[in-house]
């Protein structure tokens, strides 16, 4: 995958249980060799973009009907329980703990913007919708996102 410039790679991971990864022992080699079967690839972490997308989406776009699935670090549908952060009163969702200290500490990092009117949105409290592809947009209201789906459409 390749990253925009400035961008930050995100390896999605379950909510912090606390349990600390297990170091990874040395192991010696056999005394003989002895055949063994291939060993299965491990598929490389699903890796996801922070930072700005260029060009405005394409094709149509559905409601999302749970705030929760969304990275909203990401802003893409995980189409999962993301973890949630608490922020005055607010609950914004994240991917990792990279995003959930991000959405803690950063308030730009909570504000989308509504593709319709250009003005900054609360992520916590806007209309979502998702593209095909899975990426959030950020409305003020809901004739906003009626808006964008009508010229959409044209």
């Amino acid at each position: 995958m390749t990253l925009a410039l400035g961008a930050v790679a995100c390896d999605p991971a379950p909510a912090d249980t606390g349990a600390k990864p297990e170091p990874q022992a040395a192991q010696a080699a056999p005394a003989e060799a002895t055949p063994q079967a291939p060993a299965a690839a491990e598929p490389a972490p699903m890796q996801m973009q922070h930072g700005p997308r260029g060009g405005e989406p394409t094709g149509p776009v559905t409601r999302v009907a749970n705030a929760n699935t969304v990275c909203m670090m990401n802003d893409q549908d995980m189409g999962s329980v993301q973890i949630p952060v608490e922020v005055e009163g607010r609950t914004y969702y994240g991917c990792c703990d990279m995003c959930k200290q991000r959405l803690n500490s950063d308030p730009k990092a909570r504000q989308g913007t509504d593709p319709v009117t250009k003005k900054p949105v609360d992520k916590a409290s806007a209309v979502l919708a998702k593209t095909a592809e899975g990426r959030v947009l950020y409305f003020e209201n809901e004739d906003n996102l009626a808006t964008y789906i009508a010229r959409a459409e044209k």
